[in-house]
């Protein structure tokens, strides 16, 4: 391979190099996020490619490989690599996938649900203050704004206009009781295709500009068994609320350990809430925010009104989970750090240090394809340091001089 062949091939990989960091830079620089995220996710198709779903009544059985048990139904399309975390915390990942039956590996108890003690300093949904403009408010959008629900709305989608947004309703309904301020778009994104996640992103972003305490995308399922969701809540029929996270955006670490701390409190405060948590492949616009989460309240088959209450019961404890409180307050939590700190610097310095990995294999890389050897590597670092280097810091030297001879 001749010079000029090596040099062209390592300036392309220069450059692959530098796309490959855009995606998570935009992660730490809240500045460019809200531009450029967007229009990443969208340019590159990513947006909506994975996050597929199958018709109502139709739904896919996930059993555990070694013993046929069933371990959870869902009509979302499943991947090999997704994961699941059952009502009673046990974690199974998809194998594979033979038509409408996918099978598991289980992997024990998951890890990171724990109740914490310091959530016990201030009762749920105690003390709440009333969330000024531009405050601590929680985010509600639609994806799928047609989703309905057969007994109450007469069909399991009425585009536009569908029951999904009353069950939002009464979760907004449910936050303003408590005080808190809602964001509760109704912004519609039909048609329900593949490409209704691009057309939400940007109400997502939209969202994200007031900087919510928490961004929820509210669904339902489309699992045709009404019972599979249907539970008595406080001495009301409800249905249960399944907690969606995508596994493949940057935040993916801190928006599971949300939903798991979700779980843990709801396990406790309000028992029987949780359906599990749903790991899948895909990015659910959760990107846009490491509190982003995507909630199915009950599937198309179940009563509207139980949906409605199942939501109103999750709203009721999430202020105190997150305790969205003024300063005066005093909440344990008043100082809640900015959406982009959750998860503190582990995320941010991961992701630097993913970064500067890339800049230096793609540096490695153009070294060795222009020199076409380790040891021209090591020659080439050499003169590096003897010429380039010393060049540099002596001439730092000359100019320096050449300063104090002016001065004097």
């Amino acid at each position: 391979m001749n010079k000029k062949t090596g040099l062209i091939l390592g300036v392309l990989m220069l450059v692959l190099g530098t796309v490959l960091m855009t995606i998570p830079l935009v992660q730490t620089l809240p500045a460019v996020k809200e531009v450029a995220a967007l229009s990443i996710m969208d340019r590159l198709g990513l947006a909506g490619r994975f996050e597929q779903e199958l018709k109502p009544g139709e739904y896919i059985t996930v059993v555990d490989e070694k013993s046929g048990a069933i371990v959870d139904k869902t009509s979302r399309v499943v991947y090999t690599g997704d994961e699941i975390i059952s009502e009673s915390n046990d974690i199974y990942r998809i194998t594979r996938v033979r038509g409408n039956r996918a099978f598991a590996k289980s992997l024990g108890k998951a890890t990171g649900i724990a109740y914490k003690p310091e959530w016990d300093l201030v009762p749920a949904g105690a003390g709440i203050e009333p969330v000024q403009a531009g405050g601590r408010t929680i985010g509600i959008y639609h994806t799928h704004s047609d989703e309905s629900y057969v007994p109450t709305d007469g069909s399991s989608a009425i585009p536009a206009k569908g029951g999904i947004f009353k069950v939002g309703g009464a979760f907004a309904d449910q936050l303003k009781a408590n005080g808190v301020g809602v964001l509760d778009d109704k912004t519609p994104h039909e048609p329900h295709d593949s490409n209704a996640y691009h057309r939400s992103r940007r109400t997502a972003a939209r969202l994200m500009k007031k900087r919510p305490a928490a961004l929820l995308d509210i669904h339902r399922d489309g699992v045709p068994d009404p019972n599979f969701y249907n539970k008595k809540l406080e001495g009301k029929n409800a249905t249960k609320v399944r907690l969606v996270v995508g596994r493949q955006n940057p935040n993916m670490k801190t928006n599971l350990q949300f939903a798991k701390d979700i779980k843990a409190y709801m396990d406790k405060n309000k028992p029987g809430l949780i359906k599990g948590i749903f790991i899948g492949r895909g990015d659910y616009n959760q990107d846009l925010s490491p509190r982003a989460l995507l909630l199915e309240v009950g599937t198309h088959t179940n009563s509207r009104m139980r949906a409605e209450q199942g939501a109103a019961v999750f709203a009721d404890a999430l202020p105190g989970f997150l305790n969205i409180k003024t300063a005066e307050a005093g909440g344990r939590d008043a100082g809640l750090p900015d959406i982009g700190d959750i998860g503190g610097a582990k995320s941010a310095w991961s992701t630097i240090a993913w970064i500067i990995g890339i800049i230096l294999v793609a540096g490695a890389a153009f070294l060795f394809i222009s020199t076409g050897s380790i040891k021209g590597v090591k020659s080439k670092l050499g003169e590096l340091g003897k010429t380039e280097f010393n060049n540099f810091f002596g001439l730092k030297k000359t100019n320096h001089k050449r300063e104090r001879k002016k001065k004097d």
